[in-house]
């Protein structure tokens, strides 16, 4: 039988553990959020001037084809750290593995001691922001994907409209891009906004 000591002992180490678990998933998911957020905020940057620079290529067509070049590559980057190699979507699927894990040893636990309740809890919560966010970022992954393939179909009409002096028609051409791009960019915005949700639910030992 233990002496009071050890189980004071015994029970301090099972707390130091828990928060070593709290804290190590805590500093994942900001780790998680932190990459979210920079490839939203490097989209919301190409965008900024977009406007007038398509308006400042009405008469150049290679001003033209360099505004669809930025906004090619700016698509390109958000699908790149969407992919399903790219770094934010392996953390991502490693964390709700990880979380799933969490909960059931949580709910496991629960059984002989009811304060784990909550704990268990609150780790489903996470896993179920967690898959709102897998499912947004699969989605945009798609997204991007198809304006990928319509800004490359689209930019040889676009530069043949330069070619012919039409420019009011390759400026609409460049604004319709503009517009997706726009619509691109609030949909990585609501990425964030539920990596944040997911980082802020507590995970209380």
């Amino acid at each position: 039988m233990k002496t009071l000591p050890a189980l004071l002992l015994s029970l301090g180490l099972l707390v130091s553990g828990l928060n070593a678990h709290a804290q190590d998933a805590q500093a994942d998911i900001a780790r998680l959020f932190e990459n979210v957020n920079a490839v939203a905020q490097e989209l919301q940057q190409s965008l900024e001037g977009l406007e007038a620079s398509i308006q400042a290529s009405r008469d150049s067509i290679e001003k033209g084809s360099e505004v669809l070049d930025g906004m090619l590559e700016a698509v390109k980057r958000v699908h790149a750290n969407m992919a399903e190699d790219s770094q934010i979507w392996q953390d991502l699927e490693t964390l709700l593995a990880l979380w799933e894990q969490r909960r059931q040893e949580s709910l496991k636990k629960s059984e002989s001691n009811s304060s784990f309740i909550p704990i268990a809890q609150a780790w489903q919560a996470r896993l179920e922001s967690g898959r709102k966010l897998r499912s947004q970022i699969s989605t945009e992954r798609a997204n991007s994907l198809a304006l990928l393939q319509a800004i490359e179909a689209d930019r040889e009409i676009v530069l043949a409209y330069y070619e012919l002096g039409q420019a009011d028609k390759a400026i609409e051409g460049l604004k319709q891009v503009s517009a997706n791009l726009a619509n691109l960019n609030s949909n990585m915005q609501a990425i964030v906004q539920t990596a944040n949700e997911a980082r802020q639910i507590p995970i209380a030992p």
